[in-house]
C-alpha cells in the first residue's frame, strides 16, 4: 500500500493517532490535564507536549522511551502497515487486558484488518463508528459491540 499524506494519523500497527489525547491536547489544551492523569494511573509520565502522530514523529512517541518497536519493525521490514508484513499478526499486535481502558491498542488489529479488506479512505470514513461501538457498545456474543 501506498503512504500518502490523507494517513498522516494512521500508525504503522493500525492505531489511529488522532484519537489519542497525546495528539488532541494539541486542538483543546483543557485535555492536557486530563490526559496527563489517565497515564499517570497507568505508571506513564507524559511532558505534556503534543504528539505530532507516530508517522510524521517517525515512530518517536511521547508515551515511550525511544522509537515504538511496532515502527521500527514495520521500518525494518519496509511496509507501511503490519498487515503487509509477511510475519503478520506478530506477539507485538497481541491485546492486553492490561491499561486496555486506558491505553486503546487491543483494536489495532482490527483496525489493521479494516484497511486491509475496505481500504484506507472507507476506514477514515468508519473512524467514528468503531469508536462509537468500542467505547460506549456493549458486547454481544456472536454480535460485536452493540449500541442501544
Amino acid at each position: 500500500m501506498k503512504v500518502s499524506d490523507d494517513i498522516t494519523l494512521v500508525a504503522p500497527c493500525g492505531t489511529y493517532c488522532g484519537d489519542c489525547g497525546a495528539y488532541r491536547v494539541k486542538d483543546d489544551p483543557s485535555l492536557q490535564e486530563v490526559v496527563a492523569e489517565r497515564l499517570q494511573r497507568v505508571q506513564i509520565n507524559w511532558n505534556g507536549v503534543p504528539c505530532p502522530g507516530c508517522r510524521p514523529s517517525k515512530g518517536k512517541c511521547p508515551l515511550v522511551d525511544g522509537v515504538c518497536a511496532t515502527y521500527a519493525c514495520v521500518t525494518e521490514h519496509d511496509v507501511d502497515f503490519c498487515f503487509e508484513c509477511p510475519e503478520f499478526p506478530c506477539a507485538k499486535l497481541n491485546p492486553a487486558a492490561d491499561r486496555a481502558e486506558i491505553l486503546n491498542h487491543n483494536i489495532k488489529v482490527f483496525y489493521l484488518c479494516c484497511i486491509k479488506h475496505q481500504g484506507l479512505a472507507k476506514f477514515l470514513k468508519m473512524i467514528p463508528e468503531i469508536r462509537q461501538r468500542y467505547y460506549n457498545g456493549k458486547m454481544a456474543i456472536g454480535k460485536g459491540p452493540q449500541l442501544e
